[in-house]
């Protein structure tokens, strides 16, 4: 069996299900495990994401959706010499993958005739459904519903500690510094299990491009800056965006210094099941002691910690 991913988050729950030695194929986006860097790279972009800060970035993708110009290409001929029998792609965003229209578009120039299972989850229970799916299709449903079984377990444990607070901090997640949007999607539900308010309620909405004035308003108590598909070194560089503000001190989180950077690219910005670990990073951070949870060391910054850091070491 031989398989193409063409989104991060599904190479990661192949490998989870076993069949990473099965996948010939990868984006220069999926880099989770680290092993899946050996594997052939079979889409490309001119544009070099990794030299670009987010206001170049945004740019760059606004003009992609109105002039309707893809920033992805396929690689036909890596495709035809793999001959995978699967393809797993994604209708959700444009920005992390090659769209289903495109997909079809390939399979008509293709002399082989892969199978495309297509996952586009925008929600916990999505994700879940779309590990089930998958592991059903390539046949390994058992590890499948082992997964999604711990999943659920370990919210439910979480939801047992969180969902009688009776004072719920208002909890605002950055999906991007400049502009600034909260995060959506799976996110807000993620704060929800973890005991927080969120800026953006409601179930599998998108994520938002906010004003200062709202977030001024919102007054979070705790801010989380995930900027998608950054770690947390990617987001420390541009930082400075969003520290020249001279009126964040009028945000309580940043008064109080629960101000975090995550790391979004593993924990916060994929729909597979890591997004477990973003929920208990979450969960910890707002609730203390009270939840008991060590997270990895870069999984997570306070930047008021750091900044203080630099401040005396530099």
């Amino acid at each position: 069996m031989r398989i193409i991913s063409l989104l991060p988050g599904a190479t990661e729950i192949l490998c989870e299900l076993g069949l990473e030695d099965n996948i010939f194929g990868v984006t220069n986006e999926c880099k989770y495990p680290s092993s899946i860097n050996l594997k052939e790279k079979v889409l490309s972009t001119e544009v070099n994401f990794d030299e670009l800060n987010s206001i170049e970035i945004d740019k760059i993708i606004n003009e992609s959706i109105n002039t309707n110009k893809p920033i992805f290409s396929l690689d036909i001929n890596k495709i035809e010499e793999i001959r995978p029998d699967f393809i797993v792609t994604q209708d959700l965003c444009e920005v992390c993958a090659v769209s289903s229209k495109e997909i079809n578009e390939l399979l008509g120039k293709l002399t082989c005739k892969p199978q495309i299972i297509e996952t586009s989850p925008t929600s916990i229970k999505g994700i879940n459904d779309s590990i089930i799916n998958i592991s059903q299709i390539l046949g390994v449903n058992k590890i499948g519903e082992r997964i999604v079984d711990k999943i659920n377990s370990d919210i439910k444990t979480i939801t047992s500690i969180t969902k009688d607070n009776i004072d719920k901090p208002r909890v605002f997640c950055m999906d991007w510094l400049d502009p600034i949007y909260s995060a959506g999607h799976w996110v807000p539900e993620m704060v929800t299990i973890a005991g927080g308010l969120n800026m953006n309620e409601g179930d599998d909405v998108n994520s938002q491009k906010i004003s200062f004035e709202q977030l001024l308003e919102f007054a979070p108590h705790f801010i989380f800056i995930m900027p998608c598909g950054y770690n947390i070194e990617r987001t420390l560089n541009e930082i400075n965006i969003l520290l020249e503000n001279p009126e964040l001190n009028k945000i309580p989180a940043f008064n109080n210094g629960q101000v975090y950077i995550v790391d979004a690219y593993s924990y916060f910005s994929k729909p597979s099941h890591r997004i477990l670990e973003g929920i208990k990073i979450i969960a910890r951070t707002i609730n203390g002691k009270n939840y008991k949870y060590n997270p990895e060391p870069d999984a997570i910054l306070n930047l008021q910690n750091y900044m203080h850091f630099e401040f005396f070491a530099g």
